[in-house]
């Protein structure tokens, strides 16, 4: 237990806030939709999942200091560096409301690197009380989104796309932040699946997959309605561990199924997409734009000015540091944002913004990638089919990176690497304990 680890004076302060610290992580998809609630059904902003996120923000930081000083000042020198390009903007333009929104931005970047620094240190510090509290926190996460998703089914939320008329299509339920729900949802539910897949039934898995189709297609974005499809797919052929790159017996078994079922999948969703009204809309993209108008919803638009706007009016340190969302005064629309996460970084931080996470998340994948080929490995192969689709996911869209919603939960999947690297055995955490 932690309290037999922590035997220094103040013993029972630091161990009320590890707990405070879990407790926060494993409640903040409620806090979010606490938050989209207040916005939606009273019209009023109360920032209280900016109220809530902020603290653990500063209480992962204390705490990672506590047992790793030189870890703790890494990360101050990160907000540093990366709080270079706002402060330059507002002594330039001398707009607080963006010097702010610039560095909720930061934190929101920082934060899965806080959270799987965290759990590195506690894999060290308490590897059995912390990996069952990571563990239990992702659970608290599905449940939480499954009753997100349960208010959506019942017309409860906000709708996803708005038809014209008063109407709309798709639900995101009480979480206001469309876009980042899909990533969650990606990294949430897949791992649910890859434990379904490992330790229940198989007709549980057919269950949980079915639910997880459903759900993807009640927000019925592109992201949560691809993550839904290629999830459920996917988690049986990761799970193969270290034949998962060699053709295998079970993979010819598959084919032939997985053939019929995204065939009738593709025939249901086009049904589906028609009856709600999108259908339209993805037509009307494909005509205007081709394939890339569907992908990025004319993003490649936005793309093309601010790199031209990156590249030939900005100078050297901008290039650098980049200029926050102060970019959009030189945008011929004020467009601050191109909505693609290669891109945003590339002109919110410049290109040691974009350095650092293309190097952190690459990471993710090696590490990820490595322990998946291992025999034993228990939650890897769940993790780097994740880490993948969401670098892949960055590259096509936005909020994936810089995501309020998303950002702790990869923090805490990618932190059971730490674990998957020790010798679980040796930690009393056996199979019956995942």
């Amino acid at each position: 237990m932690l309290e037999q680890v922590v035997q220094e004076r103040d013993d029972k302060v630091i161990v009320l806030l590890h707990h405070m610290v879990m407790w926060l992580m494993a409640g903040y998809l409620l806090a979010d939709m606490i938050s989209g609630f207040s916005l939606m059904k009273l019209g009023i902003d109360l920032k209280f999942s900016l109220i809530y996120k902020t603290p653990l923000f500063g209480l992962l930081l204390l705490l990672i200091g506590r047992y790793r000083f030189k870890l703790m000042l890494a990360i101050l020198g990160l907000i540093v560096i990366l709080m270079i390009a706002p402060v330059i903007s507002y002594l330039k333009f001398v707009q607080p409301a963006m010097f702010f929104f610039d560095f909720g931005y930061v934190i929101k970047l920082l934060m899965p690197m806080t959270i799987f620094t965290y759990f590195y240190v506690m894999s060290k510090e308490a590897p059995v009380w912390s990996y069952r509290w990571a563990k239990t926190i992702l659970w608290a996460c599905f449940l939480s989104l499954s009753l997100n998703f349960v208010f959506a089914s019942l017309g409860m939320g906000q709708g996803t796309y708005n038809t014209g008329g008063g109407n709309t299509a798709g639900s995101t339920g009480f979480i206001y932040a469309g876009n980042e729900l899909g990533s969650t949802f990606l990294v949430i539910f897949g791992y649910a699946l890859h434990k379904v897949w490992n330790d229940r039934p198989r007709y549980l898995y057919l269950v949980l997959g079915m639910f997880t189709i459903f759900c993807g297609l009640l927000v019925a974005t592109k992201t949560t309605m691809l993550a839904a499809l290629i999830l459920v797919i996917m988690i049986p052929i990761a799970n193969e561990r270290q034949n998962l790159f060699r053709f295998t017996k079970f993979k010819a078994k598959l084919i032939v199924p997985l053939v019929i079922a995204l065939v009738i999948l593709v025939i249901s969703l086009f049904e589906i997409l028609d009856s709600i009204g999108l259908l339209g809309r993805f037509e009307y993209f494909y005509k205007q734009r081709g394939v890339i108008g569907i992908i990025w919803s004319n993003r490649d638009v936005f793309i093309a000015e601010l790199m031209s706007i990156y590249m030939h009016q900005s100078s050297v340190i901008e290039q650098l540091f980049g200029q926050g969302i102060a970019i959009g005064l030189k945008h011929s629309v004020g467009k601050g944002s191109a909505e693609v996460d290669f891109v945003d970084l590339l002109i919110w931080f410049g290109f040691i913004g974009l350095s650092l996470c293309l190097a952190f998340y690459s990471f993710l994948i090696g590490l990820s990638a490595k322990l998946t080929l291992r025999a034993k490995s228990i939650h890897a192969p769940a993790i780097f089919l994740i880490n993948g689709l969401l670098f892949m996911l960055s590259a096509l869209s936005g909020h994936i990176w810089i995501s309020g919603t998303l950002g702790i939960s990869v923090g805490v999947i990618n932190g059971l690497l730490w674990y998957e690297k020790m010798d679980l055995d040796k930690l009393s955490v056996g199979k019956s304990a995942t």
